[in-house]
Parts: structure tokens; C-alpha cells; sequence
């Protein structure tokens, strides 16, 4: 087993996208050198006041069942949207995380600037992060030096901000995703690679808009991410640093920045899957 230079950032609970990371590097014969596990209680004054009735530790395993609970699909729709690809994902269920790196750390914390994440980052001797989670990573994060990972469901510049799968086939006809080092921007860090991949087309599959977009969401898009995962690091030569990947600089113009799709143009971007 190939180990690699790599740290996943890994909230617990409702995280498909880290399992499909991790299982997509074993199915190809690697590893990371280490995965945060990190239970994420957040900052909200709902969630303190529980920490403070109920102990940190009880409340991080509460909200990890809850995540867990809320990332779940009907078996079917998830075998359905799932056809092709190399492996299954079966969201709401936490991987094997000891299994599936070198070595593990666990920790809680409140948000990524939680000083205990920080710690953990400045401590754990590897440099370079895979960020697996949503959430806005603050900039002092960036002012350490560290280098974090991100492939977002997107083509960049074009695709930026939520929504990116269905905004690509809505505006590019076809989902893809970017890799890229993050910055204290939203989705304009400098681009290592992107990829497209051919629109799904499910004919005929009758379901609920909202239960398709969330199947897709923990079902179809984990997949095109580590997909293009792979492809970056299959291309790394023994020994070299994955925080010195060729990468250029974004254009930053306006355009190509989009935020959480209504509804109902949702609705509409999910039928044409079904016809």
C-alpha cells in the first residue's frame, strides 16, 4: 500500500465525500499518511448550551448520529444513481476510518478556527490537508503555511460557489469538478486540474425532486471528486510534494460565482436527468 503525503480533514457524520476519498485510494493501492477525524460540534449558542448540560463528548456523538441520520438514501435510489462506478457508497455510515490511513487522530472541535484544529494541523508532521467538508475555512488557517486541498464540484473560474454540480448542468450541460490549493477566496485558489464527465441519465426514474438532489449530492458528485482525486495523484512522480503541484493563478473576474439553486429551477435541472 502506497502511503501519500496527505492529511484528510474529515468531519464525522454526513461526510460521503470522505468515503469516497478514502475508498477510491485504497481501490487504487494508497493511503494517506493520516486522517483528522474530527467531530464538529459548531459555534451556534444551541450547540453550547448542550455542550454545557451534556458534556462535550456526548454532544459530539449526538450530532455525529444526527449527520449520520440526515445523509441517509433509500437503498434503490442510491444503487441507481451509483450505476458505473467502481464502488458503492453507502452514505450514513462512518467508513473504517483506522483502517484507511497510516494513522488516525481524533479531535473535537467548534469550528476550523478552533484553536485544538490548529494544534492538531501545527503537530501532526504533515504539511499538505485535504479538506473533505463543508464550511468556510478562515484565513489564519491560510496564514500558517499550511496547504489545503480542495476539489470542488466544479469547473473553475466558470462554476464557483454552491450548487457547483447542478449549476454545471444547468450552464455547461455536463458535471465536472477543479482541484485546486485553496486560498481565503471562494473556489479562486491556484488550479492543479479539472476534469468533465458525461451528464447522468437515469430514464424514466420517477422521485422526488429534493430526494434526487440529495442523492446526487452524497451519491453521484462524491464520485466525480474522487475520481479527479485519483487522476492527481496517479500523476506524482515517487517522493514528490504535494504542496508543490503545478498550479496557476485563477482569473478572478465576477463572473461564474453562483449561490444555492431555487428550488424550482432545481426541479426543473433534476427532470432533464429523467427524460
Amino acid at each position: 500500500m502506497r502511503t501519500i503525503p496527505l492529511a484528510l480533514l474529515a468531519f464525522r457524520g454526513g461526510c460521503p465525500v470522505a468515503e469516497a476519498y478514502l475508498t477510491y485510494l485504497r481501490l487504487h493501492g494508497m493511503q494517506p499518511a493520516l486522517i483528522l477525524m474530527i467531530d464538529h460540534i459548531g459555534e451556534g449558542s444551541r450547540a453550547q448550551r448542550m455542550r454545557r448540560f451534556l458534556g462535550e463528548s456526548l454532544v459530539a456523538r449526538l450530532l455525529r448520529w444526527r449527520r449520520n441520520r440526515a445523509a441517509r438514501i433509500p437503498a434503490e435510489l442510491a444503487v441507481t444513481v451509483q450505476q458505473g462506478w467502481p464502488v458503492t457508497l453507502t452514505p450514513g455510515r462512518e467508513p473504517d476510518y483506522q483502517s484507511l490511513a497510516a494513522r488516525v487522530l481524533r479531535l473535537t472541535v467548534n469550528s476550523y478556527a478552533d484553536p485544538r484544529l490548529l494544534d492538531a494541523m501545527r503537530g501532526c508532521g504533515v504539511g499538505t490537508f485535504l479538506y473533505c467538508s463543508g464550511g468556510r475555512v478562515p484565513a489564519k488557517l491560510f496564514e500558517e503555511g499550511f496547504r489545503i486541498l480542495h476539489i470542488h464540484p466544479g469547473v473553475v473560474p466558470f462554476v464557483r460557489g454552491s450548487d457547483g454540480l447542478l449549476w454545471s448542468l444547468l450552464t455547461r450541460g455536463r458535471p465536472g469538478a477543479s482541484c485546486f490549493y485553496m486560498d481565503a477566496g471562494i473556489d479562486t485558489g491556484r488550479l492543479i486540474a479539472t476534469m468533465e464527465f458525461e451528464p447522468p441519465r437515469w430514464p424514466g426514474l420517477r422521485v422526488m425532486p429534493d430526494n434526487l438532489y440529495r442523492a446526487l449530492l452524497y451519491c453521484y458528485d462524491p464520485h466525480l471528486r474522487a475520481s479527479l482525486l485519483i487522476s492527481v495523484l496517479e500523476q506524482l512522480e515517487l517522493g514528490q510534494d504535494l504542496a508543490s503541484l503545478d498550479a496557476k493563478v485563477q482569473p478572478h473576474e465576477p463572473w461564474g460565482h453562483y449561490y444555492t439553486m431555487h428550488p424550482e429551477l432545481r426541479a426543473r435541472t433534476l427532470s432533464r436527468l429523467c427524460t
